[in-house]
């Protein structure tokens, strides 16, 4: 009798070496074969899930953005407005290995031709949303979209910089940069555990 195909864990082992694919070799080095090859099977373990190539990198953006979504409540627990703020933007950091290659596979993803557009489109307004809701009650509201706009480019400048020049943007340093910002927004409260 055939074993019963778990999709869930097949799209996540797929999720999972297609991440570390991209940060290790490129837009050109992640192929169906190529994660059906790290699968130990044919290219019809990927296929079965994602068909054809867009529909990986569509469903790449998906699964990153369903971990975001999953893993927030739970970093979040417990903490008043400001310190959720503030571990919402230390989360939007690459702090750890996996962090860095799930954002080297981001960007890298980015410079698809066919979807890159669409996926930078999707995960931006995702990001301005969730910093936009961790702002409600802390900023006037005529100055909301302006303090989204500069924690938006704020994240994303660290994370850039930290993709393109690793050494020189540790964790600490990612950190200290962003409670710097903070502060001079008045948004890092006293009490705060940061």
């Amino acid at each position: 009798m055939p074993r019963a195909l778990d999709l869930v864990q097949r799209r996540r082992n797929i999720t999972s070496i297609a991440i570390r694919l991209l940060a290790e070799v490129g837009l050109d080095g992640l192929t169906l074969k190529a994660i059906a090859d790290e699968l130990g099977g044919s290219i019809t373990l990927v296929t079965h899930i994602y068909p054809t190539r867009r529909d990986l990198f569509l469903g790449l953006a998906e699964t990153l953005l369903e971990e975001y979504d999953a893993l927030l409540p739970e970093l979040e627990a417990g903490m008043d407005r400001p310190d959720r703020l503030r571990v919402l933007l230390e989360w939007m950091l690459p702090r750890s290995e996996a962090g860095w290659n799930q954002e080297r596979s981001r960007i890298v993803l980015l410079s698809d031709p066919e979807t890159g557009p669409i996926l930078a489109l999707t995960m931006d307004r995702r990001m301005r949303a969730l910093i936009h809701d961790h702002l409600v009650g802390l900023v006037p509201a005529d100055e909301l979209e302006e303090h989204v706009d500069l924690l938006r480019v704020l994240t994303n400048g660290i994370v850039l910089a930290s993709v393109e020049h690793r050494e020189d943007w540790p964790a600490e340093r990612q950190v200290s940069t962003l409670h710097a910002a903070l502060r001079r927004l008045d948004l890092l409260p006293a009490t705060s555990t940061a």
